[in-house]
């Protein structure tokens, strides 16, 4: 079956020059790494599964094509987005010159899942976090699928500030140079679809990009955003949780959205003492543990630990880690290793050390 047929969004290009047993080749190895369901796998198609909708990688006349189907208009986007780096990265040549079918219509255009929002006012909450509510422009896809969202930030010197757009390609363009965009990630912790009200909290920290913006902002300025993205609120009963500072918004937004029959523990890791006072709801099925961040055992460590200590690991139960990238590597090789279906878990990196230390948000 067609995309066109399963899908109500759908948009397509030809890959020329790119060898279709190369792309099949590089398709099938990601689709194992990340555990995507292969839908059809022919010498003439391969069509995979992602949580966004479908790709079909197509041999007509000799030439490779790709076409990508969605039901959503901002998902469908971000197959294309997600599809053009991976052919950038394939062959730089090919994915400099892919041209979608529907990029005339959208030439010139803001990307379908930017938008800006405007800020109302900035806080100090308990714990060192800056809670920020802000009013969106349409929030009617922050659905408990999806949370998470970029900020898009230019530098705080340049007095006229640029934004992305779609090329007559379809590809978006982004700004360069000194108007290059810092784009951290952050959750949802509150929202009202119906009136734009969305609130999210960062985590304070001297340096931090993220952080010097917000002491700076003023009601009524704006910024950019990007999204929803990323993991949702998680459809189970039975959960670990493992974050650090930059996770606790989302584990506060899940805590605060699973139902109460939901059982499980939640492990936090402090790197200043003063994180132990950020407000989560409470659960009547979960206990928190706080610790310290420890330089010899992070966080992935820590969740596989606690696993191989539980007489009989019962590996149904849900493991869920927002923390820096070493802690999600480290588990999510232990995960993969264990023969563990990586679906059933959400192992993500919120932030990565440099190479100086500290937090790069």
């Amino acid at each position: 079956m067609s995309l066109q047929d399963q899908f109500t969004f759908e948009a397509q290009t030809p890959l020329p020059g790119l060898p279709f047993a190369t792309v099949q080749a590089e398709i099938l190895a990601r689709a194992a790494q990340f555990d995507l369901p292969v839908v059809t796998n022919t010498d003439q198609e391969t069509q995979i599964a992602t949580d966004y909708g479908n790709y079909s990688f197509l041999l007509r006349d000799g030439v490779a094509h790709v076409q990508v189907g969605s039901s959503r208009a901002d998902w469908l986007y971000v197959l294309k987005e997600s599809l053009s780096d991976t052919i950038a990265e394939l062959a730089p040549e090919v994915g400099a010159a892919m041209a979608w079918s529907d990029a005339q219509e959208q030439a010139g255009r803001r990307p379908p899942n930017f938008q800006f929002i405007t800020i109302r006012e900035v806080t100090q909450i308990a714990g060192g976090f800056l809670r920020v509510v802000a009013d969106a422009e349409d929030l009617s896809q922050f659905t408990p699928d999806a949370i998470h969202f970029r900020l898009a930030m230019p530098d705080a010197d340049l007095s006229t500030p640029q934004w992305p757009y779609l090329s007559d390609t379809g590809l978006t363009v982004w700004p360069k140079g000194e108007a290059l965009l810092h784009r951290p990630v952050y959750t949802v912790r509150d929202m009202d679809a119906a009136t734009g009200r969305l609130v999210f909290d960062i985590f304070e920290h001297d340096g931090g990009r993220t952080t010097e913006w917000a002491r700076r902002a003023q009601p009524g300025s704006q910024i950019g955003l990007t999204g929803p993205g990323g993991g949702g609120i998680p459809q189970t009963t039975a959960i670990r949780i493992y974050a650090d500072e930059t996770g606790f918004p989302a584990v506060a937004r899940i805590l605060a959205d699973l139902p109460a029959q939901a059982r499980g523990q939640v492990v936090l890791e402090h790197t200043h003492p003063s994180s132990t006072g950020y407000p989560l709801p409470e659960h009547p099925g979960f206990s928190v543990t706080h610790r310290t961040a420890d330089p010899d055992q992070n966080l992935g460590a820590l969740a596989i630990t606690d696993l191989d200590d539980t007489p009989g690991p019962d590996l149904d139960q849900m493991i869920w880690l927002a923390a820096e990238k070493a802690a999600a590597q480290t588990l999510r090789a232990h995960l993969k290793a264990a023969g563990v279906d990586s679906k059933k878990h959400y192992v993500a990196a919120y932030w990565t050390r440099p190479a100086a230390g500290g937090l790069e948000s």
